[in-house]
């Protein structure tokens, strides 16, 4: 039994790339199928099952979704997860923003809040991204042979949306959030459409808890957490199940995490997510022992766990040795044939954010991939 691999999505951007945006030179259609040429490349050479565009393409979420979207005019504050909050001397080392939060609580980051009627204007640009992958990816497949690998493609979820860009037109949450996914439904119908792996990012699921919510009790989120989901199965209606992926996360920020809600209370609802593979954090000092919580779970059948066995906030390269444990204790209580080894999260979830260096997330990944080897081999 072989056991795959994958990651989360967002992988370091060339040199070029980002020395380019640092002066603020274009970037050009050859300079971007140059990058994702090299970059698919990497990822099929290491052997990776599932691969996709590193989200070069992408600034982060909110620059593609008010670049898809419009109604995004007025300006709202970045959500300050209470890790940062509870501890201030440990925030001051922080500039204000990392990612697409707020680090330093004394000084918050603006970004785009919903103030008018949304509607969707991104069929174009999201078509031609699509198009430039698949065709790169079926190049580097003839050149090569069939290296066994295949291809997903992220977008954020209607409530991670919400989650960063808040509301100030609609009368209330539910409504900003159907609007959303009304919406969003048309992105994940186009990206199914090119016959590739759907991957809906879910951190609305899990650090929604610590930061926009961070103000309720845990019921009250678990009501929050329903009405995303519902909303989100809308959402996927027509999406096929067995090709939809979900990552759920507790932010890829370097905090303490001590304010996280707990995977076994959230689990079950994670459950209900339409999706066929679930990508969930578990490598991490804050989540690497919830590996156990799965012993108790009747998890559904027709589900595939993609568990994080490399933590993306920091350089320290894992072994492949403890790569194959963490990956054979999934096995252990799934089955092998239920488990992908994966990342906690992306490596680089804005381009000018990242925790670990370029050369170390490849190192990583290689470390990923020799890690499931040994775990076959084992098995």
């Amino acid at each position: 039994m072989k056991i795959k691999t994958t990651h989360v999505g967002s992988l370091p951007r060339p040199q070029d790339m980002t020395t380019k945006k640092i002066k603020n030179q274009p970037i050009t259609d050859e300079d971007l199928r140059g990058y994702l040429r090299e970059i698919l490349k990497q990822q099929m050479g290491l052997g990776i099952t599932y691969i996709n565009n590193g989200e070069l393409p992408r600034t982060d979420y909110i620059h593609s979704t008010i670049n898809r979207i419009s109604g995004f005019f007025e300006t709202g504050i970045a959500p300050i997860p209470k890790d940062l909050e509870e501890l201030p001397e440990f925030s001051r080392r922080f500039g204000g923003r990392n990612g697409l939060i707020t680090l330093n609580p004394k000084a918050p980051v603006s970004l785009p809040a919903c103030s008018g009627e949304l509607a969707y204007q991104g069929e174009e640009t999201l078509r031609h991204e699509l198009e430039m992958v698949t065709d790169l990816f079926g190049t580097l497949q003839e050149a090569g042979g069939d290296s066994g690998s295949e291809l997903f493609f992220t977008a954020p979820s209607p409530g991670t949306v919400a989650l960063f860009l808040e509301n100030k037109y609609y009368p209330n949450y539910e409504t900003y959030m159907e609007k959303l996914g009304g919406i969003l439904k048309k992105e994940y119908d186009i990206i199914s459409s090119f016959g590739v792996h759907l991957q809906i990012d879910c951190p609305d699921l899990a650090m929604g808890r610590h930061t926009r919510f961070k103000h309720l009790t845990d019921d009250q989120f678990l009501a929050i957490m329903e009405t995303n989901i519902r909303v989100l199965k809308q959402s996927l209606a027509d999406v096929d199940y067995n090709t939809c992926r979900a990552h759920i996360c507790w932010g890829n920020y370097p905090g303490t995490h001590h304010c996280d809600i707990d995977l076994h209370k959230i689990v079950k609802h994670i459950m209900e997510v339409p999706a066929r593979y679930i990508s969930i954090e578990s490598s991490n000092h804050r989540h690497g022992h919830e590996w156990e919580v799965f012993k108790d779970l009747n998890f559904p059948e027709d589900k595939i766990l993609m568990p994080g066995v490399i933590d993306t906030t920091t350089n320290n390269i894992e072994h492949p040795d403890l790569v194959a444990q963490r990956i054979l204790n999934f096995a252990a209580i799934l089955g092998p044939e239920r488990v992908i080894g994966s990342t906690d999260c992306g490596f680089a979830s804005t381009a000018s954010a990242m925790s670990v260096s370029g050369e170390v997330a490849w190192l990583k990944l290689k470390s990923l991939v020799q890690g499931a080897e040994i775990a076959s081999r084992k098995l």
